[in-house]
């Protein structure tokens, strides 16, 4: 294997002992959903409607109109939720706190409503097709609102851009955070080259490959957490290579942060990859054939030092029907005709922040940057934004639409 300079493996070293002196800080956080029955709960006195119900496929719905509604109703969009989970609708623990959203937004006078979709793991056409179905159910159980708006996190956030990019007509604005905003191929090519690379470093460790699991993963601390942590105190310049590799870029300002970063990418994969694979009936979307590994940071790790895993590294060839797939769930066009707001934690441990770049690409291409702004917050975490600060990208939003002035970034 190419050398890493000496001084910077020895200063990785040092780092990790001290970043892993408490394991359970590298914890990823996941949803408590993952085995405990997900229930609909309301605690909040705000409430003068609380409306559930079943559409015909399966897909869980509920509605919350405030005694004082003001007219507007905000369609909600919930993140991924891993495929062997219970499909229902959020709760008041699920990692994006959607619960308090809810409760914030009626205190401020809007109706909300949201569906479990009829089917977890990544189901971004369910999820567009269920968001977008509450519309005639809010209409049919409480009557035409004044105006609809989006809100969406991860997954769900890819729900309202898709949503907001295809029925302009029908919603007012969106609220987008912590996004899959530049398409899904952006996040499974993150994610698998992060298994391909730790595959060729730390052969064995874990169970399965790239495109498949042949376990189930249920306990995420002793089956992926654990395991990387010995391989990778035991030989952190391999870490240090998928850290700052071009093609992981793991997000992280110290060696618990980047870490964390790696152990939760390891686990969305090891929770997901078998969903996903079905989904393309087992054919590859993964595709790194002609990718030549390199350094995002030369400065600090040279490109010679992935040599050996261009020589060494196991090669994946997607096939045009996964290709399509792909396309179709979900891939932005960036023809945004109403004020879309996003907000994004620089260090997004699970989605990378260069989703926000790849979209505004798009949206500058397709003429439509006054419709688009986007904010971050220097952070670290996946979507845990406190009610407060997601209240108050929204209030911007409303602010937004109902004055034609786009607020400060």
């Amino acid at each position: 294997m190419s050398r890493l300079p000496r001084a910077a493996a020895a200063s990785l070293v040092l780092a990790l002992m001290a970043g892993c002196s408490e394991q359970s800080s590298l914890v990823p956080t996941q949803p408590k959903t993952m085995t405990a029955t997900r229930a609909l709960e309301s605690s909040s006195p705000i409430w003068s409607q609380e409306i559930t119900g079943v559409i015909g496929d399966g897909a869980d719905y509920g509605i919350f109109v405030p005694a004082n509604w003001n007219g507007d109703v905000v369609f909600y969009a919930h993140g991924i939720i891993p495929p062997l989970a219970p499909v229902a609708l959020p709760g008041p623990q699920d990692w994006d706190n959607a619960s308090a959203l809810r409760d914030a937004l009626g205190a401020a006078g809007y109706a909300v409503a949201y569906s479990s979709y009829s089917e977890n793991g990544y189901a971004i056409k369910d999820g567009i097709q269920r968001t977008h179905q509450l519309r005639g159910i809010f209409t049919s159980k409480v009557g035409n609102p004044r105006r609809s708006f989006l809100i969406g996190h991860s997954l769900g956030a890819q729900v309202v851009q898709a949503l907001a990019e295809t029925h302009p007509d029908q919603y007012s604005g969106a609220l987008a955070m912590c996004g899959v905003l530049g398409g899904t191929r952006l996040q499974t090519d993150y994610i698998a080259n992060v298994r391909t690379m730790f595959d060729f470093y730390y052969p064995g460790v874990l169970p399965g490959s790239t495109l498949e699991m042949p376990v189930v993963i249920t306990d995420v601390v002793n089956q992926i957490q654990l395991p990387v942590l010995g391989a990778v105190m035991a030989k952190p310049q391999g870490f240090q290579l998928i850290a700052f590799s071009q093609q992981a870029q793991l997000a992280g300002k110290d060696a618990t942060e980047l870490l964390t970063s790696l152990i939760n990418a390891l686990a969305y994969h090891g929770i997901g990859v078998n969903d996903l694979m079905a989904r393309t009936h087992g054919h590859s979307l993964f595709d790194n054939s002609g990718v030549t590994y390199s350094s995002a940071i030369p400065q600090l790790v040279p490109n010679v030092a992935y040599t050996d895993l261009n020589h060494g590294v196991r090669r994946y060839t997607a096939t045009p029907d996964a290709l399509a797939w792909l396309e179709n769930n979900y891939e932005p066009t960036g023809n945004l005709q109403i004020p879309m707001l996003t907000f994004h934690k620089i260090r997004d441990r699970l989605v990378p922040f260069r989703h926000e770049a790849a979209y505004k690409i798009k949206v500058e291409a397709a003429g439509a940057s006054a419709n688009l702004l986007q904010r971050a917050q220097n952070d670290f975490g996946h979507c845990d934004f406190t009610a407060a600060d997601m209240l108050t990208n929204f209030q911007d939003l409303v602010t937004w639409v109902n004055t034609g002035v786009k607020p400060q970034q």
